[in-house]
């Protein structure tokens, strides 16, 4: 029994393979190395690869050594920039919790993250975890592997496009910062407005140390505040999402 093997879809299936490793490398919810490890991965690639493989025009097959290896490069250079904008852009919930940790009082004790053990401010771990959980729960992730597959209908990374993947970019990284403030922003205001007010009651009342009282009033206010404002999260994660998707269909010139 002779075994034949097509050398279209093999190197289509590594060209795939490539792509979609440097995209889990860096996409959220799948770049996590403490939550899935590097096998479950490598796996999950090879599944993307074996879907996504035949869509490589035939034309863009390589057929000597020195560019299939150039090839490989660049599908690693493009999975990770379709990842990192999509990153980028989840990233903007966490920050949000980062700025609200910043006047919140909970960033003072040490925190470790049990998945990355690395120290991270409470709240914007928090963020961090309901932006993944609701990325599973909704089906979000779904979209963004949808968006990557699609990714193959386009020319891919040349030097040609890096301007337009630098000007995505940088309008992601001001997204980040400008959607994590408006997020942040009303718990910001009133975590200002008690500290204002603190400030006046210890001026008005020179006796009463006010400020013994200060630190809880804080934490219980930022609390209070961050269960109520989480309810706001569903929509952004839907909105970044749909920027994502936006984002990766038009880095490479796509509509």
């Amino acid at each position: 029994m002779a075994l034949t093997l097509n050398y279209r879809w093999l190197v289509g299936f590594l060209l795939a393979l490539a792509r979609a490793l440097g995209w889990l490398m860096l996409v959220p919810p799948f770049s996590n190395r403490r939550a899935i490890p590097p096998i479950a991965t490598t796996c999950l690639a090879s599944g993307l690869a074996l879907l996504v493989g035949p869509l490589i025009p035939a034309s863009a097959i390589p057929t000597t050594a020195p560019s299939f290896v150039g090839d490989l490069v660049l599908q690693v250079v493009t999975g990770a920039a379709i990842g990192y904008v999509v990153y980028l852009l989840i990233s903007t919930i966490t920050s949000a919790g980062s700025f609200v940790d910043l006047m919140g009082g909970l960033n003072l004790p040490a925190s470790i993250d049990p998945l990355s053990l690395d120290q991270t401010p409470m709240i914007g771990q928090f963020f961090e975890q309901v932006a993944m959980a609701l990325l599973l729960v909704s089906g979000g992730y779904l979209y963004l592997v949808d968006g990557f597959a699609r990714s193959f209908g386009t020319a891919g990374f040349t030097l040609s496009s890096t301007s337009r993947i630098g000007e995505v970019v940088v309008l992601d990284l001001a997204t980040l910062f400008t959607s994590a403030l408006e997020i942040a922003a009303p718990i910001l205001v009133v975590l200002f407005a008690t500290q204002i007010v603190l400030a006046l009651l210890s001026k008005a009342a020179p006796q009463m140390n006010v400020w013994i009282l200060g630190m809880p009033l804080q934490i219980v206010l930022a609390i209070v505040l961050v269960g109520l404002g989480i309810s706001v999260l569903p929509g952004y994660v839907a909105q970044l999402v749909s920027r994502a998707l936006g984002d990766t269909a038009s880095l490479f010139g796509g509509h």
